[in-house]
Formats: C-alpha cells, structure tokens, sequence
C-alpha cells in the first residue's frame, strides 16, 4: 500500500515539474511603440527572435520617463520562470545591457502593475541579454517595467539616455493553476 502512496506521489510531483510555454502567441502590450508596425508588442512572443518589439526611449533627455511591456496568458496560472531575450546588436552588448538595466518583472491578476507581486528587480549589475529568473506566482499577467527618472543616480553601467526597450522573446514558463490543484497530491505523514 505505501509503494502506491509513493508512486501517486512521484506522478504528481512530475506533473508539477513539466511546465508549458504559457505565453506562446497570447495577447501582449506595450506602453509606447517606436514609429513604424513592425515593433509590436505580440513579437516578443511570437518564437521568432529576428522579431522584436520596441518602445519609444525613455531617459534624462526624452519626454517619456518609464516603459512597461505586458501579456496576457489568458488564465490565472502557476509560474515558475521567466526568460527574456533582449536585443543584442554586434559591437554593443554592453549597450544594450546598460538599457535593459534596473529592469523589473512583476506578476499580477489584473492588467494594472498596482497592486502586482514584484518578482525580480534588476540591479545595480547589467543584466546578461539572455536572462531567466524562478518567479514562483500565481497570476494573469506578467509585466516588464523600467524607468530613467530625472534626479535619480544610477549605477555606473546604466545607459540613461536613448533607452530603448526592445524585446525579442519573453517566454513564461508554468502550468494552469486548477491542473496543480487538481493533480498536486497531499500526503499527510502520521506517526
């Protein structure tokens, strides 16, 4: 009888360690485009990382000061990570990482980033360009956030002005949160 306990255990214990790509094609926005159509915010999850979405800059010399890009996954679900694949151009990695730096990731039930669970804050090192953090939430959205504030000292590193936001695939990795309920099996250990 205990070897059936341990193999529902074992059975449930995988279910809940094969995550899905949860954010493959679902509806995605951004505060601000860059002029032209080709940067929407649906390419950073359309699996195609020659396309990429792209926001107007941000910093000390632009009118806009933060940017936010968000998907939808449709569902409340179980996240576990999130990978980000930023924009890298030959000859400025350094750059690129210097605008992508500070960022922050939060996971949310609404669509509105208050009242959100911050589950990565970048900083003060410049984050790689190819970047995965565990986010373990339960939640809807998953919104990407960072700013250049005026008055503000950043970290040697940061870019502050001409920050662009561009990127070229965000992949949120879980499982449906009733799935987890339903097949996620409690064992009560009794003396």
């Amino acid at each position: 009888m205990n070897l059936i306990y341990v193999i529902h255990y074992l059975a449930g214990l995988s279910l809940a360690y094969a995550f899905d790509d949860l954010s493959h094609n679902k509806f995605a926005s951004q505060s601000h485009s860059y002029i032209g159509t080709i940067y929407e915010a649906g390419n950073a999850v359309d699996r195609n990382t020659l396309t990429c979405m792209r926001t107007q800059d941000i910093g000390t010399t632009s009118l806009k000061k933060t940017v936010w890009w968000k998907v939808d996954l449709g569902g409340m679900y179980s996240i576990y990570s999130i990978n980000i694949l930023f924009r890298n151009y030959v000859s400025s990695e350094n750059r690129q990482r210097g605008r992508f730096a500070g960022f922050s990731l939060y996971v949310s039930t609404t669509s509105d980033i208050r009242g959100s669970t911050l589950c990565y804050k970048n900083g003060p090192q410049l984050p790689p360009l190819n970047f995965t953090t565990t986010c373990t939430e339960h939640g809807r959205y998953v919104i990407f956030y960072n700013e250049r504030l005026n008055g503000v000292s950043y970290p040697e590193g940061y870019e502050k002005a001409n920050v662009y936001t561009e990127l070229c695939e965000v992949i949120v990795q879980g499982k449906d949160y009733m799935y987890l309920k339903k097949h996620t099996i409690n064992i009560v250990f009794t003396g």
